[in-house]
This record gives structure tokens, sequence and C-alpha cells, in this order.
């Protein structure tokens, strides 16, 4: 089995870059992060210099078409990924990208069929991996609850609530169809009770405007609120709503109920599940630390580099999500739109 290093290229080396994926990588033995190009040169050098980078590139498309890298993180806003991981696959190189996968379903499914073109080579999306996901996954699986009856997921916050700073977040040209966290929450939903049937949604930009940088005025159009409802494939009901201009601390937060006919489990996505046997009350569960889901994004996929250069078959070398999974939520991302825009229940798997 090969061992031997698996050199790396970043294109766009932003703060989860530098929160995780780079150092992750560091603890890695056989990864070596050779090169990377940001926004400007002098970016680039500012994170070549703070992670003992060799070398800086001034254009993305000359670190792509180096001979000495294998792979290629990706880690720029939204409305660069279907380029970058194309070019990424198309020059022979495993490709990274950072969650959101790319601006909207045309685009994921581009990225899809070029990543299909060339089985041998590894492609994955960062998951946002919360600390008791794989635990309640299994707990839902285990049958433990019973047939799933209902399912119900509030994501507040008041992340737009500032009048005077404007986000890539809340710029359609940067961000795409992305609302708030719903697409984090598409993946995590499709893991645990699998994906919509059907659904209805509603939107709601409710500050219409804001200043920007340059001091002037400028038109919010990416909604800071949507409700959705309607019915998972496993029959189970389903209704979320996220936020981003809750005034108040007391109902911020990320919280997740599923329903069963024997038993219901809530999770808050920090550091607290609850679970209730028929007829009992909601207690919290002290999950040990061996079943806790721990951040190993960069080692699996180094991993599975390494697995595809020993000629292991994509289903040898799985990674989750990778581009297949990726179409799944951004298929609920553009029927959410759809919904929204004319006034009916909109069936993803359709799309």
């Amino acid at each position: 089995m090969s061992t031997d290093p698996i050199r790396i290229g970043f294109i766009g080396a932003g703060a989860i870059c530098r929160a995780k994926h780079l150092p992750g990588l560091a603890t890695v033995d056989a990864a070596q992060v050779i090169a990377v190009s940001n926004r400007s040169r002098a970016s680039a050098q500012a994170i070549a210099d703070e992670f003992g980078i060799p070398e800086v590139e001034d254009d993305w498309r000359q670190l792509i078409a180096r001979t000495d890298l294998d792979a290629v993180f990706i880690g720029t806003w939204p409305y660069m990924h279907k380029e970058l991981s194309i070019a990424v696959l198309e020059a022979g190189k495993h490709c990274f990208c950072q969650a959101r996968m790319c601006m909207d379903l045309d685009q994921a499914q581009q990225m899809l069929e070029v990543a299909q073109a060339h089985p041998h080579l590894v492609n994955m999306i960062s998951p946002c991996p919360w600390n008791l996901e794989h635990y309640l996954r299994d707990l839902v699986q285990s049958g433990r609850l019973g047939q799933i009856t209902s399912v119900e997921l509030q994501a507040i916050s008041s992340g737009n609530l500032n009048r005077s700073s404007i986000t890539w977040r809340e710029r359609a040209e940067h961000s795409g169809r992305h609302i708030l966290f719903m697409g984090i929450f598409a993946e995590t939903l499709n893991a645990l009770v699998g994906p919509y049937e059907h659904l209805n949604a509603q939107l709601s930009t409710p500050i219409t405007t804001k200043t920007n940088e340059s001091g002037q005025s400028e038109e919010i159009t990416v909604p800071q609120e949507v409700t959705i409802s309607g019915r998972l494939a496993n029959g189970a009901l389903i209704v979320e709503h996220h936020s981003g201009v809750a005034t108040d601390q007391s109902s911020q937060g990320f919280c997740l109920t599923i329903r069963g006919l024997e038993g219901t489990v809530r999770y808050n996505f920090e550091d607290r599940l609850e679970l209730a046997s028929s007829g009992e009350p909601l207690q919290k569960v002290d999950v040990p630390q061996e079943q806790r889901t721990e951040w190993t994004v960069e080692a699996d996929f180094i991993g599975a580099v390494h697995a595809a250069r020993n000629g292991a078959a994509p289903a040898e070398r799985a990674v989750r999500p990778d581009f297949e999974e990726g179409v799944l939520y951004m298929r609920k991302v553009e029927a959410v739109h759809r919904a929204a825009t004319t006034g009916q229940a909109v069936y993803p798997a359709q799309l």
C-alpha cells in the first residue's frame, strides 16, 4: 500500500481553512501543503507565512496546472466552486471543496457529471459534523424511537441584524441560492432521517437594505427567514424554521426534535442530547467520549486519496459528503426557492 506524501494546494484559504483544514492537515503525516493562492498575493503570503507553506501562486490557474500537486482544497466563496472544482478534476487532481457546494442545482449537477467522468479521483465536500451527530444517527437507525412520525428543526440567530455590515452570505452573487444554515441542515437531515418527498416554503427579507463598506445603501435579496414544511420520504411530517433576525438571546440556537412511536430525541447541536421513551419525560443523555463525533475530515480525505492511488474503487474509498450527496441537498435548496415562488408543493427528487 502506497503511503507516499499527498501534495496539496489551497485556493482561497479563508477562515474555515485557517481554523480547521490547515491545522487538520498538519496532523496528518502523509499530507504536505505545497502552495496557496488567495484573492491577493499579500493575503496568500500571510497564510503561507503562518502555516509554513513553501510557495504562493498569484493565479489559481497556475496552481491547478502545477505538476507537483496531487490534490487541491477549495476554500473560496460558493460563486467559484463549480469552476474551480471542474478545473481541478479535469487537471487530474483530487478535489476537496468547501461547503456550501456551489451556487445552485444546475452547477451541482455539472460538478457531479465531471466527478463521475473521473472515477479514479476523490471528490469531497467539507461536512459539518456536530458533536453528537453520529450518535444521533445510530440512535435513529437502531429503531429505538420506533417509526418516525415527525421532525422539527429550528435554526435561530441574529446574524443578519447588523444594518451596517453585509457579509458574502447576504450577497446572492457570492452565495447563490443558499439561505442562512439551510444547506448545512439539509445535509444533516438527509443523513439522519432521509430526504423530503415534497415540501412547501415561505421566504422573508424583513431588512431590505443595508449600508455597504462604501457607505452606500444596498438592496438585500438573500432571505433572512425561511419556513419549510412537508413530508419526508419515510412518511414523517417535518417543519423547519430558519431565522437570522432574532433580537432576543433566549430563542437563539439550533434545535432538532425527532419524534417516533416509541420515543423522542431532542438535540441542541452543541453538547446536549435528550431522550425519552414512550410515556417518559426527556432526560439528558451522557454520551461517552468514544461515541462523540470527532473532526477527522482532513485525515479522511487523505486516506481516501491514498486508497484511490492504490487502485481502490470509489465504493471502497467513500467519503462523506461527496458531490453525489451534495446534489441531494442542492435539490432541496432549489425546491425551497421554487416552492416559495410558485406557492405550490415541490418534489425535490423530480428536479
